[in-house]
């Protein structure tokens, strides 16, 4: 399997990679000017599951870096019929994404367990941190357009800064930046792959991979990559 580089074009500003990082077959993405899903704020009570309101008696232990297959995603949400508001950015416009950055979630090794009501029978859930500081104020655009080709969905981002980044960064910056370096710093197949085949890809093309437990949704296809708090390469909880 080839790699493939972004290509950039004349007149728009397009994903950075650092050299020798390469994430989608003929990836490109325009930074748009401003936000096109303006209703982009995210509050604990959104949340579906009754045990994601807020966690914030479980220590940070690691992180995980969630990476997603775009095209995958997207393809699951025309079969439902239409691209949702949300997803526009990513599924509905000119913009073409291969892995794109789902988060960078704060761990805990031990964490609480909570029964999720919203479903039957009530289902346990793992409580790491999360909300660690409330239902925080909307980005403004200007912070969160320059990330939108990572993480492309203004919702996404306004979304893992408050659930996620919070607990541990002071600003939303910081988190999206830290994001950034550790997306760039990877090598990621042009294609999606079985559990088995992608995790040996990644190991042959990324040498700090080598020898760790990597994660796997396998309802998504999400890949995880785990860090220690001081964002070295660890191995995932198995």
């Amino acid at each position: 399997m080839q790699f493939r580089t972004v290509v950039p074009a004349l007149a728009a500003v397009f994903l950075s990679l650092s050299a020798g990082a390469v994430h989608a077959a003929d990836a490109t993405c325009a930074i748009p000017r401003n936000v096109s899903y303006v209703d982009y704020d995210v509050k604990p009570s959104d949340e579906k599951n009754t045990c994601y309101k807020q966690s914030t008696n479980v220590p940070t232990d690691y992180f995980m870096l969630a990476l997603s297959w775009s095209p995958g995603f997207c393809d699951s949400q025309r079969r439902r019929g239409a691209v949702s508001k949300k997803a526009a950015f990513q599924c509905a416009e000119s913009n073409q994404f291969g892995w794109i950055v789902h988060g960078l979630w704060a761990q805990s090794s031990n964490p609480a367990t909570c029964e999720d009501i919203s479903v039957t029978p009530p289902r346990k859930t793992d409580m790491h941190p999360r909300y660690c500081k409330g239902n925080l104020p909307k980005l403004a655009p200007s912070e969160i357009l320059p990330y939108m080709c990572m993480q492309p969905g203004e919702a996404l981002l306004q979304g893992e800064w408050e659930k996620h980044g919070a607990c541990d960064f002071d600003t939303a910056k910081q988190y999206f930046e830290k994001e950034r370096e550790l997306f760039q710093a990877l090598k990621l197949p042009d294609s999606s792959m079985p559990k088995n085949e992608l995790f040996q890809w990644m190991k042959q093309h990324n040498p700090q991979l080598k020898g760790r437990w990597l994660g796997y949704e396998k309802h998504s296809g999400e890949l995880r990559i785990c860090y220690s708090k001081d964002f070295k390469v660890i191995d995932c909880q198995k």
